[in-house]
Order: C-alpha cells, then structure tokens, then sequence
C-alpha cells in the first residue's frame, strides 16, 4: 500500500495521485522524489563521493563480502522474495548483484540523493527508484524484504526509521540491516564518513526488537581482518597528525590490486566460516537479521 504524505491515506494503485487529495509526488529526469524541493543536507553524505565509489566499488573487497553476505542472507532466510527495497541504495552496487541471482525479483531503491540513483539507474534499469528519507516513508505492508546497508549510522533519529521500515514491509516479511559496530573504534573515518555512532551488538537489537521486529540473525563480520582494520586506523590518525582536512573517507578502498587481492581471500575465509552457522563477536561491522510476524 501506498501512503500520501501530504494527507495520510493510504491507497493501492499503480500511479501516486492520491485519492483524496490528489497529489502527486514531484518526478524529475525520471525520479519520483517524496523529499522536500530544496537538496538535502550534506550532514548525511558527501553527493560528490559518488563517482568515485561508483569506480571503487566492484573492484573493493569490502564491498565485494559484503553483498556476498546479502546474497547469502537472502537465500537462507527469505528465499520467497519477490518484492525487495533497499533503502540508501547509493550507486546501487548491491541492487545489481541481486538482479544478476534472482533476474524475476521486483527490486526498488532508495537515495536522498538523486546523484547517487543516477547511476543505480544505469546498473539495474528495470529497478524503481525514489529520492526518499528513510524516516518518512510512503508506504505500508508494500515490501517482502527491506535493506538497510551502512544507513542507520548516518541518520539522527534512527530508532524511527526502524519503524518506518517495520511498517513498510508485508507480515512474514524482514530486514537485512548492517551497521559499523563497536563504539570504541570511533576514528576520524567516522567524522569524515558523516557517521553518528557506532553500534554494540545490544544497541542494535534492541532497537530493532522495540519497533515489532522478532531478531532472527545477528552476527559481525570484517572480523578476520579487525586487527588490521585497527591498525589502519590508527595509522593514519597519526599520520595526520591534526590535518583532518587531507583525510580521504575513501582511502580504505584504494588498496593496492595484491592487497585488496589478499582482503578478499580472508573475506571467503570468513564467510565459510559464517556458512556453517557461526555467529561471530566481534568484528568492524553487524548484520543483523529481523522479521515482522504474521
């Protein structure tokens, strides 16, 4: 079901006038935007990242695991998904590993930044995209299954965007939500990443949990290359030495080919090990699983 946020109803029907007072949400160069005229602010993300992930992103081992642990995900806990959202979907690098599994799955995505959409749009064109806030979304019981990739860091009210997901999804349906964890691990890579926290494993539980959701899954991951993560941070907090300025939130991604090589193949390592049903402690990032019963 679609909700009009200009008056509240809600209402089934392929396009968005809304039946009662029929109003439909700006499109431009193909957009459906439910956000205000104005851009929004940059205290969420940097839009002039987005090029360069684009670049980055296939090539990233980071990237490269963690839509490996989605796809997995997927398959183990909600394999009857035929309509799926991903909200903060960036460049849309996970959306396009999906397509590419599942090439009948009704996919959508979501950005506040349409820079971003633009180029989820050239990789996965048959997708809808909507420029939305993921604490004001226009729908109810419409999705069999939400992501929430490295998105709830970067928004204030978090919990409510929790419950806006919760509320979006059919009965039976879930959420796939990761997050960085570990508040002690807080660098300059969080200021410059536009981050608002990090997350303990029970932050985000009960987060979840207290907006309706039954927590299935949870998990970290990055966990075979924590000490390295560690290091690096580290490292470059002191080679800085003050100029934050020249800090690069990107830098981690620009590896060179042999190492990222080498990162990839802890990765697998890492992921066998979560195959066979561990669930680990500690790690630089969560995931947690979480369903809305019947």
């Amino acid at each position: 079901m679609k909700i009009c946020l200009s008056c509240g109803c809600g209402f089934m029907s392929h396009d968005w006038e809304c039946p009662e007072c029929r109003k439909t949400p700006l499109s431009r160069e193909g957009l459906r935007s439910f956000l205000d005229e104005k851009e929004p602010s940059c205290e969420f993300f940097n839009p002039e990242y987005y090029p360069r992930l684009y670049r980055l992103e296939m090539g990233s081992f980071w990237f490269r695991h963690r839509s490996r642990l989605i796809l997995k995900t997927m398959e183990t806990y909600f394999p009857s998904a035929a309509h799926v959202l991903e909200i903060g979907c960036g460049t849309g690098f996970v959306l396009s590993e999906i397509r590419k599994k599942h090439p009948r799955m009704t996919l959508s995505g979501s950005d506040l930044f349409s820079e971003g959409l633009r180029f989820a749009r050239t990789r996965i064109p048959d997708a809808s995209f909507y420029r939305m806030d993921a604490c004001r979304m226009p729908f109810d019981r419409e999705f069999d299954l939400i992501l929430a990739l490295d998105v709830l860091e970067h928004v204030e009210d978090d919990s409510r965007a929790i419950g806006e997901i919760f509320r979006s999804l059919k009965p039976g349906g879930g959420a796939v939500v990761t997050v960085p964890q570990h508040p002690w691990l807080w660098t300059i890579q969080d200021e410059k990443a536009f981050h608002r926290r990090r997350y303990t494993r029970q932050e985000l539980t009960a987060k979840m949990a207290g907006k309706g959701f039954r927590i299935v899954s949870v998990t970290s991951f990055i966990t075979l290359l924590l000490p390295v993560l560690i290091i690096s941070r580290i490292f470059a907090g002191f080679a800085l030495n003050g100029r934050k300025r020249e800090y690069d939130p990107l830098r981690e991604l620009k590896l060179n080919p042999v190492i990222n090589a080498v990162m990839d193949a802890v990765c697998k390592g890492e992921e066998y090990i979560l195959r066979h049903g561990a669930h680990l402690p500690a790690g630089g990032s969560l995931l947690c699983v979480g369903i809305k019963e019947q």
